[in-house]
């Protein structure tokens, strides 16, 4: 599965279980809150959130999707890894507009219109997700494969190993 988010703030991608995620945080939110908050609900198994640029460069992202085992890919710019809970047959890759949108109105959700597009349908159940970035946009770079910018490597598990509660290359 193949997407290209080419419209939306894309200085923070996330996926989000768009059932669980409580994505309401304040009207008048400030970056901390925000921050915490994505660690909060990160920590749950309801959405995972990276920093895609040091920068704040936006640009549209080639996203390529598997389902299946761990990769074994070793050059990259940079990879991490979390836990996603998907309970309802499907998730949704949010750009930061999404994401804030939702965090300052209660009745903005996500996915927001935008991001609908970027539907992952995937069984039910705990994933451990690989978040393999090849593009260094600050540098105009890439390591390892130049045809994909982002691979999200999704791998079911019956349990959880260790969960993450910040953004992942998050600088602030």
């Amino acid at each position: 599965m193949k997407f290209c988010m080419n419209f939306g703030d894309t200085n923070f991608i996330g996926v989000a279980n768009a059932k669980e995620y409580h994505s309401f945080v304040d009207e008048d939110w400030e970056l901390d809150q925000l921050l915490n908050h994505f660690g909060s609900e990160m920590k749950k198994g309801n959405v995972l959130v990276c920093q895609m640029t040091e920068e704040g460069i936006e640009r549209s992202w080639n996203v390529e999707v598997k389902i299946g085992t761990e990769s074994d890919i070793d050059t990259y710019f940079r990879k991490a890894t979390g836990y996603i809970n998907v309970t309802n047959h499907q998730l949704y890759l949010v750009d930061y507009d999404c994401l804030t949108m939702a965090a300052q109105f209660e009745d903005q959700l996500v996915p927001d219109e935008n991001c609908s597009k970027y539907r992952i349908d995937i069984k039910n159940g705990m994933y451990k997700l690989e978040l393999i970035q090849f593009y260094n946009v600050d540098k105009n770079e890439y390591t390892g494969n130049d045809r994909t910018d982002l691979l999200l490597n999704f791998i079911k598990v019956e349990h959880v190993e260790e969960t993450v509660n910040e953004v992942f290359w998050c600088t602030y």
